[in-house]
């Protein structure tokens, strides 16, 4: 009898584990999905970005073309001068920054979080962001560039002290505040993101790999 009733206990204990586990595997499957959602979501927002990128920098080609062919019909001497060497800068400079956000941009496109290993995944999104610290870096040097040119194009070396350095600060500013706003506001807030959901689906593999052990 006590037997059999020390059996009954084992049973409903048995099973009472097994529920809890079940429970346990779903909850872990829930947040698997639910950090591979995220990761997903701020990855393909990354890929609109670097899209919306191509095409700004397609458009943006398109009109220092127009301007290159119309501009010399309507001024002369250091002035027409001045215009196409800022038009040659601009189009090699975007031309070059074209090329990259098509390479950045498939990249991005190409990291499939549902179909990669969690590794994989955060291999990739560790190069692009090392990638988008280089092109801070590029768009930098080329803020100074550009500086330095219309500096020299424009004559500002002929102006007043005070004025020179008044329309440099302005020009860094803006560079400054869109480098701000396009990198740390909108990518790396993304990346910021697919990092953290990243490492809490590593985590969760690590703790789940323990669990199949015992199971096996």
């Amino acid at each position: 009898m006590e037997l059999d009733e020390l059996k009954k206990s084992w049973n409903a204990l048995d099973q009472h584990l097994q529920k809890d586990r079940l429970v346990d595997e779903d909850k872990l499957s829930e947040l698997i999905s639910t950090y591979k959602s995220n990761a997903g979501k701020s990855i393909r927002r990354l890929a609109g970005w670097q899209r919306l990128s191509v095409s700004i920098g397609i458009a943006a080609i398109l009109i220092v073309v127009a301007l290159w062919c119309i501009l010399p019909r309507f001024i002369s001497g250091n002035l027409k001068d001045e215009s196409c060497i800022l038009c040659l800068f601009f189009a090699v400079t975007i031309i070059l920054g074209i090329f990259w956000d098509l390479k950045t941009y498939q990249w991005v496109r190409d990291t499939k979080v549902d179909e990669m290993p969690i590794v994989q995944v955060a291999l990739r999104m560790n190069k692009f962001r090392s990638w988008m610290k280089y092109e801070v870096i590029a768009i930098s040097v080329w803020a100074v560039l550009f500086t330095s040119l219309y500096y020299y194009l424009v004559g500002l070396y002929h102006k007043p002290l005070l004025f020179q350095v008044i329309i440099i600060s302005l020009l860094l500013l803006v560079d400054v505040c869109i480098i701000y706003l396009v990198y740390k506001k909108l990518i790396y807030s993304h990346l910021d993101t697919i990092k953290k959901n990243i490492e809490e689906l590593e985590g969760l593999h690590i703790a789940e790999a323990p669990d199949d052990n015992f199971r096996a």
